[in-house]
Parts: C-alpha cells; structure tokens; sequence
C-alpha cells in the first residue's frame, strides 16, 4: 500500500533521510518525482527498449515499466539509497529474498506519469487500487477540453488521473476517495507531474459529501460494478444489481456543488435494450427536481456483460447463488444492452439531450 507518509520513526536515526524532513512532504514524494517523472514509459516496443538502455534509470524502468524484479543490490547501485527507503516503507516496493518487486506500474497518459496498480482489485487487495482504465481515458479527454476552470472537484479519484488533467489545465483540484492508498497515489501522481501546488487529495466518502464550496467542474468515474453491495465482500466497487448506486447519488448531491457556470462530468454504465440505456426516464425526472439541465453521451452498446471480478465456469458463467441473482434481474427487467455514458451536469433549464460518441 502507498503511503503519504513513509518515514517511520526509526528512520530518523539515519542522516541522509532526516534531511528529508525539509521537504514540502517528508516521504518519498518529491524525491520520487524527480526520478520517475523522467521514465515517461510510452507502452511500446520501441520505447520500452529505449528506457532499458538508459543508464541511471534501467532499475526503476525495470521495476516499474516491464514489471521485472531486480535484486536490491542491483538497486542500490543505481538508485540513491533513501530512496529505495522510503519506496520500501511505502509498499511501493516489496522485498523478498534480496530481491525488490514494484506492485505499481508507470503508465504515459496524455503527456503525464502516473503510477497506478496494475490491475484493479483483487482478492488479495481488498478493494479498488488506483487504477486507470480506459474510460478513465475518456473522461480526461473531455476534461482536457474545458477551458477556464478555476476549481475542479474528482470525487473517487483513484490515480488522480481526472484531477490531474483539470489542475494541467489551471484549475485548483481538491480530490477526495475512500481510499488512503488512492489518495496518496493521488499526490505522488501530483508531485511526478509538477501539480501538487494546485491539488489537494484528502480521504472522503462520496456518499457522504458535506462541502461548502463551489466547483467550476466536478467529475467522477465512480464505482459501477452492476453487484449487490456486499456480494463479494471484498471490494467497494459494487454499485448495486443495476450498477447506479453511487450514480444517482452523485445526481443528487453535485448540482449543490456548482458555480453559477459550472459544470459535472459522471461517467458510468447502465442496462438497456436496443433503443438504449433504462435510467432516462427516471434521469429526466432527478434533473428536473434538481433544476439542471443535462447531456447524456452514450457509447456504443456492449452485449449484457457479466460482472467483472466475479466468479465464473468454463464457459464465463456467472457461478452459485451470486450468478442466480444477477442472471435473475437481467431477465426481470429484460436487459440485452450495455451502455457506458458519460453525463454533463450544468445549472439551466431543467432537460435532458441524448447523444452518441463519435
């Protein structure tokens, strides 16, 4: 696990890390982001080949590029020792039988370097890592487009990837998640890419919001895994046998979080048959009492997919009682479609428009 502070008090005996301690944040933050900020891993043969023949990074490419293990002495050859500390104490890095192992990886998006896990959840996790996909991708992308954003709330922030793009572009980002390995992903993701002056990343419940400010642009990419809350037991992605939980409750609490000229980004996915996704009608009635007016872009449509995460057979059933469940109300509602979306939110004339990406 990532942690916002990786020096523990022993390592206060040692000199070079008690120099640290004069850093805008004593952990591994800042030292990282001059080392790592300069791999920028485009994923491509050719790219991945040429960081493994630079000289002074050819360990972290390894650890955190190709996803290899190197010994810790190899390491320490290479890298300054405080920071293999301090990535040690993290949980960035993991060692075992003299050999370290990153359990996160450097991705290129869109111009930064993020570190994300590399893959989402797990049993062995727990819950969510912070993680990019490529609706996570979309997202920035429509986010990259807005100009003259001055404060910018990513509400279940993960990598901080949303965040990060709208603080790029000039906004000031307060990022909230559940999550405190999220959040500390978030601001190491900040200090790699220069943006820790303009974000903030603090531990919060999006289902339980309780701000006072007012945001030129809120976005999320919030929990959507379409699984009774608690199915799993293991992971905080279920959003309900629909997958709207957190969705609607997002519509109901961002509208109170807008300037005068702001605007929400919500992306999610929903059931639907072939004229598209179920949640317009009820999404027309929740804008008009909420006084927005809103615009829904709708991908192209998927077949029903089953849950990921969830146990399957051979042939990609769902499994038990859990696939009885999920099977049972994708026919009690007579879903055949799969939408992603992504849903803008702006005060105005209370409405719905219906698009399709291009």
């Amino acid at each position: 696990m990532i942690s916002a502070d990786g020096i523990s008090p022993t390592d206060e005996t040692n000199s070079a890390l008690r120099r640290l301690r004069a850093l805008p944040q004593h952990d591994l933050l800042t030292m990282a982001g001059d080392w790592l900020g300069e791999l920028a891993p485009w994923r491509s043969a050719e790219t991945l080949g040429a960081i493994a023949a630079l000289p002074a990074e050819t360990v972290l490419a390894s650890l955190f590029v190709l996803g290899e293990q190197v010994t810790e002495a190899d390491a320490r050859e290479d890298v300054p020792g405080p920071l293999i500390d301090l990535l040690l104490d993290a949980g960035v890095l993991t060692e075992s039988s003299g050999k370290l192992s990153a359990d996160y990886c450097l991705v290129r998006v869109d111009g930064m370097a993020l570190i994300t896990s590399w893959r989402a959840a797990g049993r062995d996790r727990g819950t969510y890592g912070p993680w990019i996909c490529t609706d996570s991708l979309t997202l920035a992308r429509i986010i990259a487009s807005r100009g003259g954003v001055r404060s910018c709330l990513d509400l279940g922030c993960g990598t901080g990837v949303l965040g990060l793009v709208a603080a790029r572009g000039g906004a000031d980002v307060l990022a909230l998640d559940v999550s405190p390995e999220c959040v500390a992903a978030t601001e190491l993701n900040a200090h790699v890419n220069a943006l820790a002056e303009r974000t903030t990343a603090r531990v919060g419940d999006i289902l339980s919001l309780s701000l006072d400010e007012r945001y030129d642009l809120v976005v999320s990419n919030p929990p959507c895994l379409p699984l009774r809350r608690g199915a799993l037991g293991w992971l905080t992605g279920e959003a309900g046998l629909d997958g709207l939980d957190f969705f609607w409750e997002l519509v109901n609490r961002v509208p109170a979080l807008l300037t005068e000229d702001g605007e929400a980004l919500i992306q999610a996915a929903a059931y639907g048959d072939e004229r598209g996704p179920f949640l317009v009608p009820r999404l027309v009635e929740e804008l008009r009492r909420h006084g927005v007016h809103g615009r829904l872009l709708v991908r192209p449509s998927t077949a029903v997919r089953w849950p990921a995460f969830a146990p399957r057979d051979e042939n990609q059933q769902l499994t038990g009682p859990l696939g009885e469940e999920v099977r049972e109300y994708v026919a009690r509602i007579g879903a055949t479609h799969y939408y992603g979306f992504v849903l803008s939110l702006r005060p105005g004339d209370p409405g719905l428009v219906v698009g399709r990406f291009r």
